[in-house]
């Protein structure tokens, strides 16, 4: 299992003292009730097409918590095995892009990367949003992910009228790169693709709920920032702005340090400095939504 869990960690190229960190945990707790935990799950996920892989990282917990070791790590190594079985219910599925399978693995190492930052351990605090990936109901699809959704509100143009209960390709952004307009809009027409069994009309309904649409962005980041132009490309049905002095998803922004007074906010990059100038001026955070339409070839404006 050891050199199987680091067949894993090679795929997802993780950094080479992660992969230390989490060889010396599985040495640690193979032995254990973690590790029998996270081995039965694994033996049902394999086993078991309709097994959800969420329903082990509650007992994982678990078995940590008995033993005052955080689950962050177990998580991890729990969700690396499985990576392989994963791509059997893809094949089963008719799902034969090696680049789905991959783009949606890696869903693993963002959280990873982010968890490292935010808490300094190497492990996952995102266990539960990451096995999303694996039921599978939430994919990669280039640099942006999807999943079917509801959604959730009444919305009429462009020769739809739409309910709350229309199904929609809900929008998520991993915190993989530079979110470049021309890799969304190929991320928008390989999903249309993937998705278009549950669009007769031809035309892919995208939605969105994010902080990357919270509408005053436009009033301090600059009009050519890739935020602003990734706004652009959805027609926003709403915004709202979180309680006055909230760091509501601003981890996303400034990680360990969102919580600092507006003052001592980083700002080492050209976005954290715009938002905590806004902060620092009395600026609320918040978010928006965002609804697209897509043919195949374009976005429908």
């Amino acid at each position: 299992m050891k050199n199987y869990l680091k067949e894993a960690m090679l795929l997802l190229e993780l950094p080479e003292d992660g992969i230390e960190a989490f060889l010396k945990e599985w040495d640690e707790i193979k032995d254990t009730k973690i590790g029998e935990v996270i081995l039965e799950g694994y033996e049902k996920y394999k086993s078991d097409d309709s097994y959800n892989p969420r329903n082990n990282l509650d007992p994982i917990s678990d078995a940590c918590r008995e033993v005052g070791r955080s689950h962050y790590p177990a998580d991890a190594l729990y969700l690396f095995m499985l990576t392989a079985p994963l791509k059997e219910r893809y094949k089963k599925l008719g799902i034969l892009s090696e680049d789905i399978y991959l783009d949606s693995i890696m869903d693993i190492k963002w959280k990873l990367l982010k968890t490292h930052n935010m808490d300094g351990i190497w492990g996952t605090s995102f266990g539960h949003w990451s096995a999303g990936f694996f039921i599978p109901r939430t994919f990669g699809i280039g640099r942006l992910q999807f999943e079917l959704h509801h959604l959730g509100m009444n919305y009429a143009g462009h020769g739809f009228d739409l309910t709350p209960d229309t199904v929609v390709i809900n929008t998520h952004i991993p915190a993989s790169g530079p979110l470049l307009p021309e890799l969304c809009i190929d991320s928008f027409k390989r999903a249309h693709e993937f998705f278009r069994d549950k669009f007769p009309s031809g035309i892919s309904i995208f939605m969105i709920e994010s902080w990357l649409m919270f509408l005053k962005q436009r009033e301090f980041l600059p009009s050519k920032s890739n935020i602003i132009k990734f706004m652009d490309l959805f027609e926003q049905m709403a915004t709202y702005e979180c309680d006055p002095g909230s760091r509501d998803e601003m981890w996303r922004i400034f990680g360990k340090d969102a919580g600092l007074p507006a003052e001592q906010l980083p700002r080492d990059t050209g976005l954290r400095r715009a938002y905590a100038d806004w902060i620092q001026k009395g600026g609320n955070v918040g978010g928006g939504y965002g609804i697209l339409f897509f043919d195949g070839e374009k976005i429908i404006k």
